[in-house]
């Protein structure tokens, strides 16, 4: 494509409607990925749909402020999910207990009153990292594809 063509993704950056949606879209959706994250090793959700959904907000995002919206290299997550999902499973096992032993308590705050904390949360904080940098890897590159573009295999 020529250099003052624009691309197919750049045609919705200026839409003020989209972009002014989009923020408050983008808000509701990861406060309840947030909700999901932090209930779900005791009611449905968790990690793997938190992070479902935040991938889905942050395409969002990016559809409607453009490419330079959102400057992360999201494969950089995957390794650190992986190693805090396995270490919270080691910790357990090194301490004489079955593998992935979650272990829990109650902390007291001023604000929140007592809360239970578990460490689940932390595998499922694994999970999430591994499906928020796996989903937005495979977005980006379906998303940066030129629709006339050979991709390698295509004839």
């Amino acid at each position: 494509m020529a250099a003052d063509q624009p691309r197919p993704g750049d045609l919705l950056i200026n839409d003020p409607i989209l972009t002014t949606i989009s923020r408050a879209a983008f808000a509701l959706v990861m406060l309840f990925a947030l909700l999901l994250l932090w209930r779900g090793h005791n009611a449905p959700g968790g990690g793997f749909i938190a992070g479902l959904m935040t991938v889905c907000a942050l395409i969002l995002h990016r559809i409607a402020n453009g490419d330079s919206a959102l400057r992360l290299d999201p494969v950089k997550f995957i390794p650190w999910g992986l190693a805090l999902s396995f270490t919270t499973g080691l910790v357990p096992y090194l301490l004489g207990r079955p593998f992935l032993k979650s272990d829990y308590g109650y902390l007291t705050t001023a604000l929140t009153g007592e809360f239970e904390w578990a460490t689940a949360l932390l595998f499922d904080l694994g999970v999430f990292l591994v499906v928020v940098g796996a989903g937005l890897a495979l977005a980006y590159a379906l998303i940066e594809v030129e629709p006339n573009e050979l991709v390698e295999g295509d004839s």
